[in-house]
């Protein structure tokens, strides 16, 4: 009997020392809701740069994958495809390089863009479609194709060549309900690279193009394109042709992929936030269905710094209409399909008393705080600097002032520029923004009490022209806070 109590104080002593042991192990949650911040460098789950870049995103059981261009190396030359997994959309765990330059002889000096992966059910295969060209410039105008029995594994590589002696340049696929996919493409139906685009099926087995279905924006020079269904409506989501500067998003709709596919229509503001689709990600949650509109902003000087774009895409398949409007932070639950907002910020200067130093006929300063980004103020002449201002008709607290900015395709230019704010209109105080290299969009975050909010436009820098010939323009401003 005393062996017995000893050895039952000995295991209680052990059930204690367990307990505590537990009890002092930090408590991991899982939290529901994540936090989607643009503009920052995005990390991955062991501190590295995110680089994707032109990608997608495909859910395999309840992970994601993310799968885009490497371009650390600053380059537009191939060096890999990279592979990241997560399982709320936010915190990013490096995987592997599914395809290197090693992977085909033609990989070795080429580029490689915009790789989109779909998975096959009749085959078991994950099948990987890029824009392809030689390393020394964008002469061939071809598709690339490679496939893996695993979302992230070692993709065999299948070759380069013209679906259907076509060119092709910017790519997406997508994959229909009944298991057929489709390639979407910046083609040259009229001889100008890029000048329209195509939209193919592809083979039952996703590795070829089956037959050509139809030309989209025939002579509108549209790419980036980007596809997704809802509410039994297709939805077209491309940009202009503009280089690596950002443009005009649009969208069009349509009931077949085949078309007819109706005429494009403006998506986001004048230069879509900045950025340039890649990819619409439906999130089908528990509670409901979102979508994700994923868009690069491009640096072309340092294209490894290239930064990532997300924002929530509202689809309505019933009246074919899509709106995208900018969160410099937003929350997201995965698991349950839903999107949130800032209950802090408003848009404070909407609709109030605006004024500027002169206007052109036709171009007030109240059209630069309406609510829409098609219309805009613009000064009386080419007088640079010149100022626009709004009265928010007492003093607030303002945290973020968005500016969409007026921009020429081809003749790109960014603004330098300067926020002056007064509680008064009689005293200023300065925030000097003539530093700014960003095209089309600008976002400052701020913490200041005002009245008087006031946008000096100081000059309009051109990458190709020297001379500021722009006339002081602004589409929209928006003041956030409470």
């Amino acid at each position: 009997m005393s062996q017995i109590r000893v050895l039952s104080k000995l295991m209680a002593c052990v059930a204690l020392l367990l307990a505590l042991a537990v009890t002092a192990l930090p408590k991991v949650t899982n939290a529901a809701s994540v936090a989607i911040t643009n503009g920052p460098v995005w990390y991955d789950t062991t501190g590295g740069t995110i680089q994707a870049h032109g990608g997608s995103i495909i859910k395999v059981g309840s992970t994601y994958y993310w799968i885009g261009e490497d371009k650390l190396n600053n380059s537009a030359n191939f060096s890999h495809v990279v592979c990241y997994s997560s399982t709320d959309l936010k915190n990013w765990a490096w995987v592997s390089y599914p395809l290197k330059t090693t992977s085909a002889s033609e990989l070795a000096s080429s580029k490689i863009e915009r790789p989109k992966v779909i998975y096959n059910s009749s085959t078991g295969k994950y099948v990987m479609w890029m824009h392809y060209e030689n390393g020394s410039d964008y002469s061939l105008g071809r598709v690339a194709v490679a496939s893996s029995s695993s979302v992230c594994g070692d993709y065999t590589y299948h070759g380069s060549f013209r679906p259907m002696n076509y060119e092709s340049r910017d790519l997406t696929v997508f994959k229909d309900d009944d298991g057929t996919a489709y390639l979407v493409s910046a083609s040259n139906k009229n001889g100008g690279a890029n000048d329209s685009m195509a939209i193919f099926q592809l083979s039952s087995d996703y590795l070829s193009v089956a037959s050509f279905k139809t030309w989209y924006a025939d002579n509108g020079y549209r790419e980036a394109p980007a596809v997704v269904k809802q509410g039994g409506k297709y939805f077209l989501i491309t940009s202009q042709a503009s280089g690596w500067y950002p443009n005009q998003g649009g969208y069009s709709t349509a009931t077949s992929m085949a078309g007819p596919w109706t005429a494009v229509q403006p998506l986001g503001n004048p230069s879509t936030f900045a950025s340039q689709s890649t990819f619409i990600l439906p999130i089908q949650g528990t509670s409901t269905t979102s979508y994700l509109y994923m868009a690069d902003r491009w640096n072309s000087s340092a294209l490894g710094d290239s930064r990532y774009i997300w924002l929530p895409l509202t689809l309505n398949g019933s009246s074919g209409t899509a709106s995208l409007e900018w969160y410099s932070s937003w929350n997201l639950d995965a698991a349950a399909g839903s999107v949130t907002y800032p209950s802090t910020l408003t848009n404070l200067s909407q609709g109030k008393t605006a004024t500027a130093s002169s206007s052109a006929s036709g171009y007030a300063p109240g059209s630069a705080n309406d609510g829409n980004y098609q219309t805009s103020w613009k000064a009386s002449a080419v007088t640079w600097p010149s100022w626009w201002q709004v009265d928010l008709g007492s003093s607030k607290n303002v945290r973020e002032i968005d500016i969409s900015w007026y921009m020429v395709k081809g003749s790109e230019g960014y603004h330098q520029y300067k926020i002056e704010y007064s509680t008064n209109g009689t005293s200023y105080t300065t925030i000097d923004r003539t530093s700014n290299k960003t095209y089309g969009f600008t976002t400052d975050s701020l913490n200041i009490t005002a009245r008087y909010i006031r946008i000096q436009l100081v000059n309009a820098v051109l990458w190709n022209n020297p001379s500021n010939w722009y006339t002081p323009t602004l589409w929209e401003v928006k003041v956030l806070g409470s």
